[in-house]
């Protein structure tokens, strides 16, 4: 990422689990809308996840932060 921008933040575990857990469920809402859409209904399952990323930024975006904030969480425990 040769534009990659950081983002750092301090949040309690609680602040921290709850954005997790929102941040899941808006990504499941997102993926299960994108996965029948016509545009990838040709794109084999194994692929499709890779493809829908690559053209939704903000799923690519929103996975980045889940990893980050799931490895912060298990740090801190």
């Amino acid at each position: 990422m040769g534009n990659a921008v950081t983002v750092t933040t301090k949040l309690s575990s609680t602040h921290a689990e709850a954005l997790l857990a929102a941040m899941r469920a808006q990504y499941l809402l997102s993926l299960n809308e994108h996965w029948y859409v016509d545009e990838y209904r040709y794109v084999p399952q194994i692929a499709r996840h890779k493809s829908i990323l690559e053209k939704s930024p903000v799923m690519a975006a929103q996975k980045s932060l889940m990893a980050a904030l799931s490895l912060s969480l298990k740090a801190v425990k």
